[in-house]
């Protein structure tokens, strides 16, 4: 079976565009990948169809393409060509699952799990009130979640202020006055922190039983994030940024995060994902992969944490939602907070082609750190 076209698409979806990967067949099955990264969406476009030309009439060989797209090039590496690798081996993956009719999970050796806790996040964002926080917390609470991911930092960084701090308080107070203490909060931090001031924040908020601090600090000091995690009473979960499995190997034997989060579109898709969470279970680390991703990626991430002895928790992004239903014939099976396998053959997606073209691409750009940023929302708000 060999590759007949390689194809993107971007899809328009709130604050970024989901960057998809359509890879045909000469035996007519078609695989999708996917390889959002915001800003940078046509940067990554034209990164696969650079290599598309080594792509079309090659063997569909998922270890053979990934290693001659890694190593075959000079230049080699960095966020744009792994999360354009990324997209290509998620398609790969596809296809052969559709091609031998068993879910990739199967594939990659079967189920650890039969379905997989999900947190909610994507509901809310910026410089909110306390009970603008409260409130959307517990509307994912009424959902069904029973654990959610906020950012509730403001403009802040890389120091904080008293006024700050005081307001991110208030705000993690209003949520437990509202929802209690059964419901998981995750707070992340979006790596906007210098070491002092994410000591500072870690042991400020504990009082407030935070589930994790995410990225406290920037991803490029380990030993910095690695300060911060010997100095915070309370988890810290890292590691989205990280794009191969060798980097990943330097940040576990440091031991700089209790929690890793490799990202299925850019770490270099589904078996290199698969090869971190094995070298972190030799450090008993769990895995919480990051996913602000598109529903191709959902997909493939829930095929690696079904097979994940130390998968955790699944990030699940409830914005742009008629962007997310549109793009799948049918939509996945969510029970409280708990995802649960289609059983269907590859990524277990059937994607709706003619969404692909009906959310067309804008250039969007996401400030973090500015005073009301926006990450939630749908196409029609």
């Amino acid at each position: 079976m060999k590759i007949k076209d390689v194809k993107v698409y971007l899809v328009n979806a709130v604050w970024r565009n989901f960057v998809i990967v359509k890879i045909e067949t000469d035996e007519g099955i078609t695989g999708y990948g996917e390889g959002t990264m915001g800003d940078f969406e046509k940067t990554v476009e034209a990164a696969v169809y650079d290599f598309k030309p080594f792509l079309v009439g090659r063997e569909v060989n998922v270890q053979e393409i990934y290693n001659f797209l890694y190593r075959h090039f000079f230049w080699r590496g960095g966020e744009i060509l792994m999360t354009a690798i990324s997209a290509i081996e998620q398609a790969l993956w596809d296809i052969i699952g559709k091609s031998v009719n068993k879910p990739v999970y199967e594939l990659l050796g079967g189920k650890a799990k039969d379905y997989v806790r999900v947190y909610a996040n994507g509901f809310i964002s910026g410089d909110r009130s306390p009970e603008e926080f409260a409130n959307a917390v517990r509307s994912m609470v009424e959902r069904g979640f029973n654990a959610v991911k906020i950012d509730p930092f403001g403009s802040a960084g890389p120091q904080i202020s008293g006024e700050e701090l005081e307001k991110a308080r208030n705000r993690l107070k209003a949520i437990r006055e509202s929802v209690g203490y059964d419901v998981d909060v995750m707070l992340d931090a979006h790596g906007r922190f210098n070491v002092a001031s994410a000591v500072k924040v870690a042991n400020e908020v504990a009082r407030y039983e935070p589930y994790w601090l995410e990225e406290p600090v920037p991803e490029e000091d380990i030993k910095a994030l690695k300060y911060v995690k010997e100095r915070s009473p309370i988890t810290i979960a890292s590691g989205e940024r990280i794009v191969n499995k060798y980097r990943y190997r330097e940040f576990l034997e440091e031991r700089a995060a209790d929690i890793i989060q490799p990202d299925v579109c850019h770490v270099g898709g589904i078996w290199a994902l698969r090869e971190v969470a094995s070298m972190a279970e030799t450090y008993y680390t769990s895995v919480a992969p990051h996913n602000p991703n598109g529903p191709i990626a959902t997909a493939a991430t829930l095929n690696l944490m079904l097979n994940m002895n130390n998968s955790l928790i699944m990030e699940f992004w409830v914005d742009a939602e008629t962007v997310r239903r549109a793009l799948l014939k049918e939509y996945f099976t969510i029970k409280g907070s708990y995802i649960y396998p289609s059983g269907k053959p590859g990524l277990g997606i059937e994607v709706n082609e003619e969404a692909l073209e009906k959310f067309p691409y804008k250039k969007l750009h996401l400030e973090y750190f500015s005073k009301d940023y926006k990450y939630y929302g749908d196409v029609n708000q």
